[in-house]
């Protein structure tokens, strides 16, 4: 049960009616959360999905992970974050957020959603 992303406008997403102006991550339960990404090894930005921070969204359950990219200063994956997901046979599709949020909304199986807002 994931729950519909409905606007996107100026670094904010509308999920169920409530503003939202941060990064944000949904698991497969449909739980929205604030992004995580002060990890103790870090040394990127928020720019960067990190294999930690890979690790932590993560689900044995997931078939795709979703991730809505910003714009004007975009998410990329780190390669070993890209090779953690390849590597549990989890897809990766990096769109820009608009373009993620019509994915999401019409994505049918197992996904772990990443929406990066820049402002």
């Amino acid at each position: 049960m994931k729950p519909t992303i409905e606007a996107n406008d100026a670094g904010r997403i509308t999920i169920n009616k409530q503003q939202i102006s941060y990064d944000i991550s949904i698991n497969l339960e449909g739980e929205v959360n604030k992004r995580m990404q002060d990890f103790p090894n870090n040394l990127s930005s928020s720019q960067e999905l990190t294999l930690e921070e890979a690790n932590s969204l993560y689900d044995p359950h997931a078939n795709e992970i979703i991730i809505g990219s910003g714009d004007k200063a975009p998410l990329r994956l780190s390669y070993e974050a890209t090779d953690f997901f390849e590597e549990k046979k989890c897809k990766i599709k990096l769109l820009p957020t608009p373009e993620a949020i019509i994915y999401w909304n019409r994505y049918e199986g197992h996904a772990i959603g990443l929406f990066h807002l820049i402002k």
